[in-house]
């Protein structure tokens, strides 16, 4: 009975399968296997990766000619109404540039020089683009450097074909030979302008100074170059030269010598610096001199600072002190000097000078007689001085010497 009953079961279902036209064995082979089932996840996970890359870049997933005709096939179309049979009026923005070209700009042109029709292009910018080339050929006529200007003595007009019915048609190689040929109709001028800069060098003048000791060098003044601009300018006729050219020359700026003071005093192998430096003067015969202040305490001595020779001695005090002439003699002057400041010169005779700077005030005038000890004026901080003291300068026959080696 048990095997009966599944061959019966076993017929029924091959049975079944013959009526709906399937057999047992095609039913067997449309079963899937495992690795048929891990094929298709694979095409589905690659699937939607596709996607997922066309929609970050915002790329369609069909092509647009294809989804068009999609569309047009979903979308059926209206029948045709008597309203809707008639086209309908597009209306274009009044802001939307216009699509054709300047129909000026492609009308038939009259290449016209000084009202005489040459020959008629296809286009004004054809008749442009013949000037351009006629003036470029003539400056390429013209060799050297510098800056070139070009003129034209022409009326160049460029007309419409309509205006000049007699004018026939020229091709552009034929305008540009007529435009640039011996029989030219043009008159292009054409100045050449150089200017060529040179510099002369300065010349370097020393002066000798006694004053400064021997090898001492001192820049009294820079130098500076002179400079001098060359223009020359030639003039050209449709690339040809007219005359000679012209040559003007400017002087910018002049040169300046530079200024050296060189020292030229020797230091005495038995000088005692602060007291016995440097030479000594010529004598000073019956002339004797003293100290100009009262108490007479020196704080600086005659002779080298830093390589440049302090020329007197400067003497110590308050300001307001009494300033004494050191010898008899005639105030020679009395006057701001600079550095000096305020400043009296008694001359002694035989060309001994005495000098007194930095005073607060002066109480004798030009032309007064001294005699030694009397008060000429009051010790102060006049002119280059950071405090009150006494500058004492003698001088013979205009030069400084120590003052150590005349006072008692």
């Amino acid at each position: 009975m048990f095997w009966y009953n599944v061959g019966m079961k076993k017929h029924d279902a091959e049975q079944d399968a013959f009526e709906y036209g399937e057999s047992p064995e095609r039913e067997r082979k449309k079963r899937m296997s495992p690795l048929g089932y891990a094929l298709l996840a694979l095409a589905l996970l690659l699937g939607g990766a596709c996607a997922a890359a066309y929609g970050a870049r915002n790329l369609p997933l069909l092509p647009a000619r294809m989804t068009e005709a999609m569309a047009r096939q979903e979308t059926p179309e209206p029948s045709p109404s008597p309203a809707s049979a008639r086209p309908a009026e597009t209306e274009v923005p009044a802001d939307l540039p216009a699509q054709t070209p300047d129909a000026a700009e492609y009308e038939r042109t009259v290449f016209v020089v000084d009202g005489v029709p040459l020959g008629v292009l296809a286009s004004r910018e054809a008749a442009e683009s013949a000037e351009r080339e006629a003036l470029a050929w003539f400056e390429l006529q013209i060799l050297g450097g510098g800056t070139l200007e070009t003129t034209v003595e022409n009326e160049i007009t460029f007309e419409s074909a309509s205006m000049y019915p007699e004018a026939e048609d020229i091709t552009m190689d034929a305008l540009f030979a007529l435009l640039t040929g011996p029989d030219t109709p043009l008159a292009v001028h054409s100045t050449l302008t150089e200017e060529i800069v040179s510099h002369t060098p300065h010349e370097s003048v020393s002066e000798k100074d006694e004053t400064l000791l021997a090898g001492t060098r001192i820049i009294v003044r820079y130098g500076v170059n002179g400079e001098t601009h060359t223009v020359t300018t030639r003039t050209f006729l449709n690339g040809t030269e007219q005359g000679k050219p012209e040559t003007v020359t400017v002087t910018a700026r002049e040169a300046v010598d530079a200024r050296v003071r060189e020292g030229t005093q020797k230091v005495e192998a038995d000088a005692e610096p602060g007291k016995r430096e440097g030479e000594r003067g010529k004598d000073a015969g019956a002339l004797t001199f003293r100290h100009p202040t009262e108490r007479g305490r020196i704080e600086s001595n005659y002779g080298q600072r830093a390589g440049v020779l302090h020329l007197g001695l400067d003497y110590s005090g308050a300001e307001g002190d009494a300033v004494y002439a050191a010898c008899a003699g005639t105030v020679a002057s009395a006057i701001e000097r600079g550095g000096y400041g305020l400043m009296v010169e008694i001359d002694h005779g035989d060309g001994f000078v005495t000098r007194y700077a930095h005073l607060a005030s002066a109480s004798v005038a030009i032309g007064d007689a001294v005699s030694a000890g009397d008060a000429i004026g009051t010790l102060g901080s006049s002119g280059n001085c950071k405090e009150p003291h006494l500058h004492f300068e003698l001088r013979i026959d205009g030069i400084a010497y120590n003052p150590r080696y005349y006072l008692d």
